[in-house]
Formats: structure tokens, C-alpha cells, sequence
């Protein structure tokens, strides 16, 4: 008893063992092991336990590895759907019976037909992606230097489940008698990992863009990530990992390397699929099917994906460690910084945009206010040419002035004044040949413009939205403006806080209570009073304060909760 005493480092637990009376062999084989990884046999022979890290490996501290059970949702067991074919491509048979339920004919039954399978999925554990730099090949029988995001993982073959169904007494299947049994067998992991970060990172990128990174193989790292997590271990990269199948029982230890990840990035998510063979089904987008057309030849399907998110604080030098995310942390952080922008504004400037939007005659969802969705730059500028109009309407001089300085404020009215002379004031030769190309391909002139600056800023400033990105954009406005094109975005981004602000007095919500917060804290206090609106309502305040993309940021940041830290999703190639 002194020996197990000495060796117990809880003390409560040492107490207890003191004082309680002597333990059977079994209960002495369970402390044993707890204690020092051993397992007693007769004898008093000891072995590594079998959950054991063979000896040499490093041992990770706890918490270090995060572990994700296995997928045991028992709806990927047994799916139910409609078979299309019949219940679409058929649908011509239907009928309605008379001396029958109506849930008993032809198409009718297939509108609920019942798809079990055996379900296997494995258990996946992993450390939060890293940094490393290495020598790679390059061109010419060259190597060259390359930045690599990696993240070490662990898989583990724990088996799989199945539906049974029961019998009646006559022998046929009995639907109401269903049981769960497990198995085991060999599983082949094929490896798919992508990284993606839907975070905007320049200003023409709008409120969200999307990048996306494949796991890539990358022989030449591979030494180099081993000597730094473990030289003892084997590492596999994605083509070893999925060379043979995983016995039941078995685990093995994996890397994903990506390359040329944007370094700026601080939140993304990492999608692995492979994990397990449930799979989802639907109809294709906009597929009409037809009597005569194959099986499954409408159906889409995909396999089931593990989502896990992630974060790192810094300013993308890399020195910072990636920390595991909840699920809408990014949503919340993302809507909760435009929100303090939008409240922060008037006082950067010295204006009352809301105040000067009411004096122009917008509302918060007025016609033209909100960037439209689609194909295009993604920092539309319909809202600014919208403002320029509505001031061009009015016609007393010192009313148009006030709405504007309310707008914009004194800086903001200097822009305009910047933009007006840029557009048809003396400028070098050079500069003068182009700007007179540029209107000239907008039907417009420099004469044309100093006639009625403001209409003539609002279609320049249609025209250029018009453009087919962002690039071609940013060239015509400096072929018109100059230096002076820098303007138009400061002046873009005072509309958009503009109308985040009216959109929030339309609230419950108080903006000067709000800018005492953080971006999260932000968010959660916009979101309350948007969520006690209809839903209607809650559609619109969401659009107006975050833009055409801010509703399906919105819902995705009140779906999840903080503390969600993976989840199990499915993802098709196409969108609807």
C-alpha cells in the first residue's frame, strides 16, 4: 500500500484508496493501469497498456490533440426520399382510388421509400494547422523557398453501424421492430482537405470573399514537418495515407500541406471529406425530369464532409498560433466590425449621415440604396451614384448643400468639390488626352460635367459601376479623375455607413451604446433588435446593414453557437 501511496499524485484519490477496504485483481488492474499505463496479468507480469503510445513517441500534453468522435447519428444509417423518376418523371400515372388509401398507389409510395446502409465513419484528431518554411523545387533544377500551412492529424478505425430490421410472426419484415448493430471491417481513407476563408481582405473585396486551397502533396516538406512535430513518428501524406485500408482498431498518423495560402487570412475553416461513406442526394438545380429519362440521371450527390473552423489573432506575419474557432465566430466578428464602422463614422467626420440622408429623401431601403447582388465588383457603386442624384434633385443650392455637408461632412464635401474639377478643370496634357477618351466613351464631356457637376458625377459614377470588375473600374476613374479617383471609395464608404446607421435607428438598437462595444459584443446587440422584427423585416434591416451577402451571413451567425467547434456538413459542387 506504501508503494501505491507514494506513486498516486491526486490526493483525494490517495485518501480514498488508504481507507477503502482491499480491492479484488480486477479493481488492482484498473488503478495499475490508470496510474502507469500497465496492465497487470497473473502473475504479476506487466505490458503497455494496449491505448498506449509506443515507446519514443513524443507525448502530447492534454488538450494539445483535439479529438472528434465518430459520426453515430443513425439518419445516415437510414435515409428516406422520394424516388424522382416515378414520383416526377412519372407523375402522369397518378391517380386518385376509390375503393383504396391514396397513399397506396404507384407514385404515391415512392414519395417515401426508405434507403438503409452500412455506415462506417472514423474517428479524426488533430492539432490546429501550423507554419513552416522549406526549400522546395522549383524551375530549372532550382530550389526555392515556400511558405506551408500544415496540420497534423490522427485517424482511427473504430467500426461502423447498420439498421436491422425485425420480422413479424409470419416471417416478413416488420418496419416497427428496428435494432442498431455495430461491425467492423477494413476502411479505405482517401483523403480531401480543402482550406477556405470566406474573410475580405482588400477593400474592393466587399463584406465576404471567397479563397479556396486543396491539400497539395509536397515530398520535400516532409522530413522537414516530421523533425518539427516528431522524428519518431511516421507521417503520411494524403497519397500514403490512402495507399491500403485501415484495419478495425487501427490508427494512423497523417499531414495536410497547403501552399500559397494568403498569410493575411485570420479566420478560416478546413472541410474534410473521406471520413465516412455517408452520402447525401438531390435533385440537380433547375433539372426537369422526364418519362423517358436513365435513373439517377437528375440526382446530385455528395459525400459528408467534416467542417472544423479556426482563427489567428496578429497581422498575418505568421507568429501567431492558430486557435480552434467556434462555429459563426467569423460571421459575428465580420458583422460586428461593419456595425462599429458604421456608429464610429460621424464622429471621424464631423456629419449626421442618417440626418442627411433624410434630408435627400432615402430611407434605409430605398430603391438604389443597397448594392445589387450578382456578377460584378463587389463594392458596388449604384449607392453612391443614387446620393449624387437625389442631391442633384434638389434645387435650392444651400438645401443641396446642407444634405450634402450632413452626409459627408466638410472632408466629404471637399471630395465632391475634388472629383467636380478633376472631371473638368485644367489638367497636364497627358492626363487631359485620356480623361477626354474616357468621357468620350461615356457620351460626356468636360464642358458637359462643369454644366451640372452633380448629374454629371452621378452618371460618371454609373458608368463606372457598369465596369466588369474592379480592375477595369479602377482604370477608367483615373483616366477621368486622376489622383482625385481615391476619392470615390471614401465617398462610397460614407453611403454604406450612412445607410447602416438609418437601418439601425429603424431598431430598437442604440448607437451610441454600441460603439462602447467590441465587434462581438456589436453584433449581439444589433442582432437582438433585428431578431424582434418579422421575418420579412428581419430580411430587409439585414441587407441594409450588411449589404446583398449580409442576410446569409446574418442567419449563418445565429445559427451556430459559441462552444460548436466542428460539425458534419454536405457540400454539392453546385449551388442553387
Amino acid at each position: 500500500m506504501w508503494i501505491l501511496r507514494r506513486s498516486l499524485r491526486a490526493g483525494v484519490l490517495q485518501a480514498r484508496l488508504i481507507s477503502a477496504p482491499p480491492p479484488d485483481l480486477a479493481s488492482w488492474q484498473v488503478v495499475w493501469a490508470a496510474c502507469f499505463g500497465v496492465t497487470i496479468f497473473g502473475g504479476g507480469l506487466c505490458r503497455p497498456a494496449a491505448s498506449a503510445e509506443p515507446a519514443g513517441y513524443r507525448q502530447l500534453a492534454p488538450g494539445v490533440l483535439k479529438v472528434i468522435p465518430a459520426d453515430a447519428a443513425m439518419d445516415d444509417a437510414l435515409r428516406r426520399g422520394p424516388l424522382l423518376e416515378i414520383t416526377e418523371g412519372q407523375k402522369g400515372l397518378a391517380w386518385k382510388p376509390q375503393r383504396a388509401a391514396a397513399n397506396t398507389t404507384f407514385v404515391e409510395l415512392a414519395r417515401r421509400i426508405e434507403f438503409p446502409r452500412d455506415i462506417w465513419c472514423l474517428e479524426f484528431a488533430f492539432k490546429p494547422p501550423r507554419r513552416i518554411d522549406v526549400d522546395v523545387p522549383a524551375a530549372a533544377d532550382r530550389m526555392q523557398r515556400s511558405s506551408l500551412w500544415y496540420m497534423v492529424y490522427r485517424v482511427k478505425n473504430v467500426g461502423g453501424r447498420r439498421l436491422l430490421i425485425g420480422e413479424d410472426a409470419q416471417g416478413a419484415p416488420d418496419p416497427t421492430q428496428r435494432t442498431v448493430q455495430t461491425f467492423e471491417k477494413p476502411v479505405r481513407f482517401l483523403p480531401h482537405f480543402v482550406l477556405e476563408s470566406r474573410e475580405s481582405l482588400a477593400e474592393d473585396e466587399g463584406l465576404f470573399s471567397s479563397r479556396s486551397y486543396l491539400d497539395r502533396l509536397v515530398p520535400a516538406a516532409m522530413d522537414a514537418i516530421r523533425r518539427r512535430e516528431d522524428n519518431a513518428r511516421q507521417l503520411l501524406d494524403s497519397a500514403a495515407m490512402s495507399a491500403t485500408d485501415i484495419a478495425p482498431g487501427e490508427e494512423r498518423w497523417g499531414v495536410a500541406i497547403w501552399e500559397a495560402v494568403d498569410p493575411r487570412i485570420d479566420y478560416f475553416s478546413i472541410y474534410v471529406r473521406g471520413l465516412t461513406n455517408a452520402i447525401r442526394w438531390r435533385k440537380r438545380p433547375d433539372a426537369t425530369i422526364g418519362p423517358d429519362d436513365p435513373p439517377g440521371h437528375h440526382i446530385e450527390q455528395t459525400l459528408e464532409s467534416l467542417r472544423l473552423d479556426f482563427w489567428q489573432p496578429g497581422d498575418g506575419d505568421g507568429k501567431q498560433p492558430v486557435s480552434i474557432a467556434y462555429r459563426g465566430m467569423f460571421e459575428r466578428m465580420t458583422l460586428g466590425g461593419r456595425v462599429l464602422a458604421a456608429v464610429g463614422w460621424p464622429a471621424r467626420v464631423k456629419a449626421q449621415p442618417a440626418i442627411g440622408l433624410e434630408r435627400l429623401g432615402l430611407a434605409w431601403n430605398a430603391p438604389g440604396l443597397v448594392e445589387p447582388s450578382g456578377d460584378g465588383p463587389a463594392t458596388s457603386l449604384k449607392p453612391l451614384a443614387t446620393v449624387f442624384g437625389s442631391l442633384a434633385s434638389i434645387a435650392d443650392r444651400q438645401a443641396r448643400a446642407q444634405a450634402a455637408r450632413d452626409l459627408f461632412g466638410d472632408v466629404g464635401m471637399e471630395a465632391i468639390k475634388d472629383l467636380a474639377a478633376a472631371a473638368t478643370g485644367p489638367v497636364e496634357s497627358d492626363q487631359e488626352a485620356a480623361r477626354r477618351q474616357a468621357l468620350e466613351r461615356l457620351k460626356m464631356s468636360p464642358k458637359a460635367v462643369a454644366a451640372a457637376p452633380l448629374d454629371g458625377l452621378a452618371k460618371i459614377i454609373s458608368e463606372l459601376d457598369a465596369g466588369p470588375d474592379a480592375a477595369a473600374r479602377a482604370a477608367q476613374a483615373k483616366a477621368i479623375f486622376g489622383p482625385a479617383a481615391r476619392r470615390i471609395d471614401w465617398l462610397r464608404r460614407g453611403v454604406v455607413n450612412a445607410r447602416t446607421l438609418a437601418a439601425i435607428d429603424a431598431t430598437s438598437a442604440d448607437p451610441v451604446a454600441i460603439a462602447k462595444l467590441d465587434a462581438r459584443g456589436a453584433f449581439d446587440a444589433v442582432a437582438a433588435a433585428v431578431s424582434s422584427t418579422s421575418e420579412e423585416q428581419q430580411q430587409a434591416l439585414a441587407t441594409a446593414l450588411f449589404g446583398p451577402g449580409g442576410p446569409e451571413l446574418f442567419k449563418e451567425a445565429l445559427a451556430d453557437h459559441e462552444g460548436i467547434d466542428y460539425s458534419w456538413v454536405c457540400r454539392y459542387e453546385t449551388s442553387e
